[in-house]
């Protein structure tokens, strides 16, 4: 039996996968770094979807973030 589509899509999904995950961690970063800014808390959270408290939570345990 050929598997060779079911290959292909099964890695498109991971590399999929590993974008999103990608894309969450750069929102994380954007986010705590527009807090540390003086964004409200809410407004932010509300953009990303964040919940306010794990965002402050974040901002609290985030080191220093490189400018970048």
């Amino acid at each position: 039996m050929d598997l060779a589509p079911l290959e292909l899509s099964v890695t498109r999904l991971r590399d999929v996968e590993a974008a999103v995950d990608a894309a969450r961690a750069d929102v994380e970063v954007e986010a705590v770094l527009a807090v540390r800014r003086g964004a409200d808390v809410a407004e932010v959270a509300q953009l990303t979807g964040l919940n306010p408290h794990d965002l402050l939570r974040m901002e609290k345990l985030t080191d220093e973030i490189p400018a970048g």
